[in-house]
């Protein structure tokens, strides 16, 4: 075997080790740390865009120009190839982790992504939560102003109450409440044909339409999809890739 077969056996060997990393790591992305529509929604692939090329090709590429049979450091080479290829995956995918979603939080009409970069998720008092079996995802009902005055008050000081931790309450005692913001689902099929399809599709696989409550989902990148709540767990049924607010639904 030629010295430059060799080169191009141990870049196909790194080639297909990194390949083979990536995919895993994808793996986690878009299984458990950003689980169904989430992936799309909250962009993650614009910044993978970058990560993935720079780690699973620049490193075999390195081997490729490197990699000399004998060469004299050889070793040293690799390893510090390795370390930089494990340590951009390593503050990429810490990066990717720190943004992902851990909650979503009904807002007045809608449910919003909570992220876990948001401290406020984290001081939510979790006796109120008693009944929580721990699945994805934490679901939340953030109490609105309960007066005028309060209202006034959080207008003129700027303040969010969705980061407000102790607004933050289980959404069964207020299931009935945020069913009156359910989308009205005959004005939706009525804008166009891939809605119509849209939810015959999910209603066809999930069931009747009085079992669920259809709410907005915004994303952190406010990007938009419907959620969909059964009435009786009180958890995600699943979603209708529809943007609600592109047309007219109330």
């Amino acid at each position: 075997m030629t010295p430059l077969q060799i080169r191009f056996k141990a870049f196909g060997i790194h080639l297909a080790l990194s390949i083979i990393v990536i995919m895993l790591f994808l793996l986690i992305v878009t299984q458990i740390w950003y689980p169904g529509p989430l992936f799309k929604l909250e962009g993650v692939w614009q910044g993978l865009q970058i990560l993935i090329p720079v780690d699973a090709i620049l490193g075999p590429i390195l081997t490729l120009l490197l990699y000399v049979p004998g060469k004299k450091g050889l070793k040293l080479d690799l390893t510090v190839i390795a370390v930089l290829q494990v340590g951009a995956l390593a503050y990429g995918g810490m990066l990717i982790y720190k943004q992902r979603p851990v909650a979503y939080a009904f807002v007045a009409d809608r449910f919003e992504v909570v992220l876990a970069s948001e401290s406020y998720f984290y001081d939510i008092p979790t006796e109120r939560f008693t009944d929580y079996n721990g699945s994805f995802p934490f679901i939340t009902y953030v109490l609105p102003p309960q007066s005028s005055q309060e209202r006034a008050y959080f207008l003129i000081n700027g303040i969010n109450i969705k980061k407000l931790a102790e607004r933050h309450y289980p959404i069964g005692q207020y299931i009935d409440t945020i069913a009156k913001e359910s989308i009205d689902l005959d004005k939706l099929r009525q804008t166009n044909e891939k809605s119509t399809l849209a939810i015959d599709n999910f209603l066809k696989e999930h069931g009747e339409k009085s079992e669920f409550i259809f709410l907005p989902l915004q994303s952190s990148t406010y990007q938009n999809i419907i959620a969909v709540i059964n009435v009786e767990t009180r958890s995600i049924k699943g979603y209708v890739d529809l943007d609600p607010w592109n047309t007219d639904l109330k």
